[in-house]
């Protein structure tokens, strides 16, 4: 099997893998679900992930600094449930006006994000229409990596560490992986259903500390998109959270 490193450079230098955003919107409709409000405050320290979670994260919303440069600096729609998309996988859609101003307003500066403001809360077709509104705002990549790096991994990981009680022992390595996959399918460790079997068991492996189960869940949940080649990426993102969760165990 192809170690973590190599597999996801491969994956990088795959075509057609990554950005099928249409598919890739789960967190999306887990929160159109399931709305909890304001995005949880940052007080204190946050736990750490690893870089190479970090890597993965970015790898799976914007590919590299090369493809955010010519494709993501202006706002976009990515289709589906989502709403006006900014930065680093950064949703307008489902942020409200003021986190908008917090987070973004170093970078970018008042005016800019005042643009902004215009397509917050708006998601789906909505969103799309109203798209052209914000065009004219140019986003760096120094300021989408600050924001991600500052304001939206830390925000991501509480958030993890939040639904999931226990998750302090993990290393850097495996909470990175799990805050891979709530960047992707949102912290949907409690919710009821088939489709989310193996992130109620994650949650159970982590409170029971039966660390060494988890890996396997992370691959059981390629049942979700097996043989539909648009979610190929998908596939190929549970595999490489397996494996940086097991190097994590390491």
């Amino acid at each position: 099997m192809d170690n973590f490193d190599q597999l996801l450079q491969e994956t990088i230098n795959t075509p057609g893998l990554l950005g099928v955003s249409d598919i890739d919107d789960e967190r999306k409709q887990f929160e159109a679900d399931h709305p909890t409000g304001p995005a949880p405050t940052l007080l204190g320290p946050v736990q750490p992930i690893s870089d190479r979670a970090i890597q993965l994260i970015i790898a799976f919303e914007i590919t590299s600094e090369a493809l955010y440069d010519r494709l993501y600096q202006r706002p976009t729609w990515p289709k589906g449930k989502s709403g006006v998309t900014i930065g680093i996988g950064y949703d307008l859609g489902y942020v409200q006006a003021a986190q908008i101003g917090r987070d973004w307003t170093a970078s970018l500066g008042a005016p800019a994000v005042g643009t902004l403001s215009r397509v917050c809360g708006l998601t789906g077709e909505t969103a799309h229409q109203a798209l052209q509104q914000v065009t004219g705002v140019t986003v760096p990549f120094s300021a989408a990596s600050s924001v991600f790096q500052q304001t939206s991994v830390p925000r991501t990981t509480t958030e993890t560490a939040n639904a999931l009680p226990g998750s302090d022992a993990l290393s850097p390595d495996c909470m990175g992986a799990l805050v891979s996959l709530v960047y992707n399918r949102g912290p949907s460790f409690s919710a009821d259903g088939d489709r989310y079997t193996e992130m109620r068991a994650i949650k159970v492996d982590v409170s029971q500390k039966n660390f060494k189960d988890i890996p396997a869940q992370l691959r059981s949940m390629k049942r979700l998109w097996a043989g539909d080649p648009n979610a190929a990426g998908l596939v190929r993102r549970r595999e490489l959270e397996a494996l940086l969760f097991e190097q994590g165990l390491s």
